[in-house]
């Protein structure tokens, strides 16, 4: 059953929604979904609040679009759909903030180690995982995890397992995160900034240039917290009239 989507929230709730019907069967994998023009009707919003819910739900591999055809639900989007409707522990203890400004205390000393310690094979390794990431985005194919395998590459290549501990044991809180970021900021520009910014560490990696390294990562790492921060804030107010 659809609900009509509240105003506040209108991407997130349709999504969730969306998700929530391909879980329960209503929509399985394959299947044609409503149009736009219906969906707007059924969640008595804008046909443009769904087209943006559906562009993202696209990009991460949940649907499909075929031209001329309609929008499908895509043959391995319940892997996509359990991932994104597992908020965890980010979502109930709101706990956002915290962990960015964690990553942004540890992640820059990272990739200073990074720089001086990187291999041939290392440095392969990170921009293996970047081409990943474009490849799955240009295929519509977007999974978390994949995008902050970046970070996971940074790690190893530092090689300091004390530092990296701190950050694997978090790894799934992490992830959540990035969810999060994306359900709040939907646009693929974000994505595609994100990875501009990896490729540009990558190369002061291979430059061995250590202080751009880690002011390139302070700033990646301080614009996903700005990001963040609103989300935190809106989950600690208490809702009025209850």
């Amino acid at each position: 059953m659809i609900i009509p989507a509240k105003r506040k929230t209108l991407y997130e709730e349709i999504s969730k929604q969306i998700l929530s019907m391909i879980q329960k069967g209503s929509w399985p994998p394959g299947e044609k979904i409503p149009g736009e023009i219906e969906l707007a009707k059924r969640f008595e919003v804008s046909r443009n609040s769904v087209r943006e819910s559906i562009k993202a739900l696209e990009l991460v591999g949940v649907l499909s679009s075929r031209s001329g055809r309609g929008t499908f639900v895509s043959e391995g989007a319940m892997s996509h759909v359990l991932t994104l409707q597992n908020d965890g522990e980010i979502d109930s203890e709101c706990k956002l903030n915290e962990i960015m400004e964690a990553r942004a205390a540890i992640e820059p000393g990272l990739v200073a180690l990074a720089v001086r310690k990187a291999t041939d094979a290392d440095i392969r390794a990170i921009e293996e995982s970047i081409n990943v990431c474009i490849k799955a985005f240009n295929e519509k194919n977007y999974d978390f995890t994949i995008g902050f395998e970046f970070h996971k590459c940074i790690f190893r290549t530092a090689n300091n397992p004390i530092l990296s501990s701190m950050l694997e044991n978090i790894s799934q809180s992490l992830i959540a995160t990035r969810k999060l970021i994306f359900f709040k900021h939907v646009n693929e520009n974000i994505l595609l900034e994100e990875l501009m910014e990896h490729k540009k560490i990558l190369e002061l990696i291979k430059s061995r240039d250590e202080e751009a390294a880690m002011i390139a990562m302070k700033n990646h790492l301080i614009e996903s917290l700005n990001r963040v921060r609103p989300i935190a804030k809106n989950k600690k107010q208490p809702q009025s009239g209850k």
